[in-house]
């Protein structure tokens, strides 16, 4: 006969109790644009912006026009949040070295009038590779 005694049942039922925790989290992944946001900070800090003026000083060639927006026309899209002018500006930084780049001009970057959008927020900007 097996003596079966209080201290053999606790801990019987936590070998249960936790092989049912490992059994019934099998196969469950966590979905994260964690390493998204990383690599797209480290990307944008290998970027610098620079005045017009201050191009004419390096040697240079022209990436084109690099442009991102924001448009929202539903309550909520603006509660969830609108970006921040830095979020956008990032953005054009990702943009320019993407085609190769490692300097922007920003041309222009604010809030402006669109007829589909309550709130619309426009960035451009000029990529440039500097040579030296």
């Amino acid at each position: 006969m097996i003596k079966v005694t209080r201290k053999t049942i606790q801990t019987l039922s936590g070998l249960l109790v936790c092989s049912l925790l490992l059994a019934g989290c099998n196969g469950v992944s966590f979905r994260t644009n964690a390493d998204q946001y990383i690599t797209h900070q480290a990307v944008a800090s290998t970027v610098e912006v620079y005045q017009p003026s201050e191009l004419y000083n390096h040697d240079n060639e022209p990436l084109g026009e690099v442009v991102t927006t924001f448009c929202a026309s539903t309550r909520e899209q603006i509660e969830f949040g609108t970006p921040s002018l830095n979020t956008l500006q990032k953005e054009l930084k990702v943009q320019t070295k993407e085609r190769g780049g490692n300097a922007l001009i920003i041309t222009d970057c604010g809030e402006m009038i669109y007829p589909a959008c309550s709130v619309y927020l426009e960035c451009s900007g000029l990529a440039y590779f500097l040579k030296s």
